[in-house]
């Protein structure tokens, strides 16, 4: 019996430390401060896709803070091509949308680069390493 509960165990703790290893560095919480606002958000992945979620937004006039609800979930459709996350959809209260490409700088910096007004706007994501 401990021979298998031994088995087991290492079984389990095997497919959990792959499993960590199999995460890509883009999933995890991000702060973001610009001049027009400061938000918190969080990315996850399932199924090869990546989505992103409020977890706190402030511009100034509107203050959110996310309730882990599916009202939450944001950014949609992410994909990882040619090393850059890509075919983002950024969506609005109003549901309206920008697109958005995502390249991970660095482990801890993600540059986002967004399409309004038919113009690139950039913006650095800063992972958020105490949430």
């Amino acid at each position: 019996m401990n021979i298998l509960k031994s088995i087991f165990t290492i079984i389990v703790l095997s497919i959990s430390l792959s499993s960590c290893g199999q995460e890509d560095k883009i999933v995890g919480v991000w702060d973001v401060k610009t001049e027009y606002y400061q938000a918190t958000y969080e990315i996850v992945s399932q199924d090869d896709t990546f989505f992103g979620k409020v977890h706190y937004y402030n511009d100034g006039s509107t203050e959110y803070k996310g309730k882990n609800k599916k009202e939450d979930y944001f950014l949609t459709d992410v994909e990882l091509k040619d090393g850059k996350y890509v075919n983002g959809k950024m969506y609005t209260p109003d549901g309206s949308y920008y697109e958005v490409i995502f390249t991970l700088k660095n482990n801890d910096t993600l540059e986002t680069i967004m399409t309004v007004e038919n113009k690139p706007y950039k913006e650095i994501w800063t992972r958020n390493t105490t949430y």
